[in-house]
């Protein structure tokens, strides 16, 4: 008995558990970035991360096929599908000022179609 007018306590519920429960209500349920989906992780959660950055003389530009290389890193990110593919993109160009910072494969991207990407992306936007 608890020495709140003598109610036993409850069971003490496992923070898993109360998690699990939140995805029964869609408005409630917590950002991917934050949780993995259902379905899965990310596809690149267990993966080395230099894969995402090929050597610079390994880049292609966007007219050329993707060097073996950034295929290597695109297979992983086509692989799952990957549930967080779209906002590993979007967190991608939003985050990135120019479009010199942005690097490596992202988002099922490569560098240079990111890049090509942002452009068109601040080009619509009115800002360079």
């Amino acid at each position: 008995m608890s020495a709140v007018r003598g109610v036993a306590p409850q069971s003490a519920v496992r923070l898993t558990d109360w998690l699990d429960r939140l995805w029964e209500y869609e408005d409630l349920a917590p950002v991917l970035a934050v949780r993995r989906e259902r379905s899965g992780g990310p596809a690149c959660v267990n993966t080395d991360p230099e894969l995402f950055f090929p050597q610079p003389w390994e880049v292609t530009p966007v007219e050329r096929k993707a060097s073996p290389a950034e295929r290597e890193a695109l297979a992983v990110c086509a692989g799952c599908p990957c549930p967080v593919q779209s906002w590993c993109l979007a967190q991608d160009l939003d985050q990135s000022s120019t479009a010199s910072v942005i690097i490596g494969v992202r988002g099922g991207l490569r560098q240079s179609e990111r890049r090509a990407l942002h452009r068109l992306l601040r080009a619509g936007r009115g800002t360079s």
